[in-house]
């Protein structure tokens, strides 16, 4: 099903051109040449602010500004160790969400993502070991993420699926290939396609606090060493991919955000996103919280394996979701006693279950995820309603949340970033 941010929407326009004229045969010529490259990057830079802060609601425009400069950093930072640094030859799993470093593409607090470049002429392992996240899902996608058209969903495992291959803290081996190999044996198989292609490794915790991570190791099964020098045209080629995911994303993460704005601000609609998640509904919207006022947001688990919520900023991040209480899941929300889940979005903290922390900006928004869901989940519904008067808006027997409690959940929140390793690169 084509949606706004289906894939055939976005193209790369830092494509491979022409090489560029070089003269390697002294300092000046050299630099010329350097100086060339990065005359293309700084235009992608340029490119990406405009599109970051022109056109959107003015309420929270200075620490939008602010937010968006950040995230062009965190973007070069990703770009640059996934596909600058990326060999086909030499392959490495690199962090695609590490709480200040990078937040790339509205990540979810829950997961820790990994990319790696590859290629379909080539064979791969990953062993290890699993963890015990809630949800361990490897993904092949044809082509790579700085260029969209093209790329797609070829190949995945879970441990939904494959319980007794990947059960938890246990050991893993994944053949990576374009043909099933012969002497798999016991390990499970990853279909590669022709070319370039692309995994992704994502591990959602249900239980921030005892929930493991996994620790793999990928390698190139017919790798000779030592790894081979940058050439022109390697270096050329990696750099292009630079620029590329700078733009085309900066277009995507325009078509996102835009369709969460266009949500019905009182009841949130599904959304397809192509390449994202496989088997989950997400629901992304927003809304608007003034200091004085309060947003409640009412769901119901549609018995999914797992789901969460978390309010994003107009990055299209998460903001400080490590200190700040702004996400819940499946795990870790209150349900109510007639069955529905109801989130208090708030700047202050209103002493009730559930709160989403709003504080310091207007605009939100907010994003759904419920994978495997056993029926089709109902919209979220949201409700503005003063701050001073949220009890009345909900349940009786409400429990209450006091300061201390909430800040022990706060001290534990912050440590689970480190056992989860969400902070290393």
């Amino acid at each position: 099903m084509s949606s706004s941010l289906s894939q055939e929407k976005f193209a790369a326009s830092g494509k491979q051109q022409a090489a560029a004229p070089a003269n390697f045969s002294t300092d000046a010529g050299a630099l010329a040449y350097a100086n060339g490259l990065l005359d293309e990057l700084v235009a992608a830079m340029r490119y990406k602010l405009e599109k970051h802060i022109v056109g959107w609601p003015g309420e929270d425009r200075e620490l939008d500004t602010h937010e968006a400069l950040r995230h062009l950093l965190r973007d070069l930072n990703f770009a640059h160790s996934a596909y600058v640094e990326a060999d086909y030859r030499n392959p490495a799993l690199t962090k695609m969400g590490a709480t200040t470093r990078i937040q790339f593409q509205l990540p979810s607090p829950d997961c820790v993502y990994h990319s790696c470049i590859l290629h379909g002429d080539y064979r791969y392992r990953i062993t290890g070991t699993r963890g015990s996240a809630s949800i361990f899902q490897l993904t092949v996608y044809k082509g790579h993420a700085c260029d969209l058209v093209g790329w797609k969903t070829h190949s995945m495992i879970n441990n939904i699926d494959f319980p007794e291959q990947l059960r938890p803290d246990e050991s893993v081996d994944v053949v990576l290939s374009r043909t099933r190999p012969e002497d798999l044996g016991g390990a499970l198989w990853l279909e590669l396609p022709e070319g370039p292609c692309e995994l992704h490794s994502r591990q959602y915790y249900g239980d921030w606090e005892s929930q493991n991570p996994a620790d793999l190791v990928i390698t190139h099964e017919d790798q000779t060493f030592p790894a081979e020098l940058l050439d022109r045209a390697t270096a050329e080629r990696r750099f292009c991919r630079l620029v590329d995911l700078l733009r085309v994303h900066t277009d995507f993460y325009r078509a996102g955000v835009q369709a969460h704005l266009s949500a019905d601000p009182h009841e949130i609609g599904e959304l397809k996103i192509p390449g994202a998640f496989e088997g989950t509904h997400y629901y992304p919207g927003h809304l608007r919280c003034r200091p004085e006022e309060a947003v409640i947001v009412e769901i119901e688990d549609p018995g999914s394996i797992y789901w969460n919520v978390a309010l994003f900023q107009m990055q299209y991040e998460p903001g400080d979701w490590w200190a700040r209480l702004s996400s819940f899941n499946s795990s870790q929300a209150h349900t109510d006693i007639d069955g529905k889940v109801r989130f208090v979005a708030s700047w202050k903290d209103p002493g009730v279950p559930n709160w989403l922390d709003a504080s310091g900006r207007v605009l939100h928004l907010i994003a759904f995820r419920f994978f495997r869901a056993a029926h089709t989940p109902m919209k979220p519904k949201l409700k503005t309603v003063p701050l001073q008067e949220v009890r009345r808006h909900l349940p009786a027997g409400t429990p209450a949340v006091s300061v201390a409690e909430r800040h022990a959940l706060m001290v534990r929140r912050l440590a689970s970033v480190y056992r989860r390793r969400c902070g290393d690169f």
